[in-house]
């Protein structure tokens, strides 16, 4: 099995190219961000984008 890694530009440009859009791309955190953090981050995004969470 052959992986291919490419950027995030390339990623949305084949996207693009398949006729795809993605739902969204959000940053949630960088390295210096706690799991915590990127967590809380995560589930905002996905309800800003229509997710409903279950606590």
């Amino acid at each position: 099995m052959k992986l291919k890694i490419q950027s995030i530009k390339n990623y949305f440009k084949s996207k693009k190219n398949r006729g795809l859009e993605p739902v969204f791309f959000e940053k949630i955190g960088d390295q210096k961000t706690s799991r915590d953090e990127m967590r809380k981050n995560l589930i905002k995004a996905l309800e800003k984008n229509g997710w409903t969470i279950k606590k």
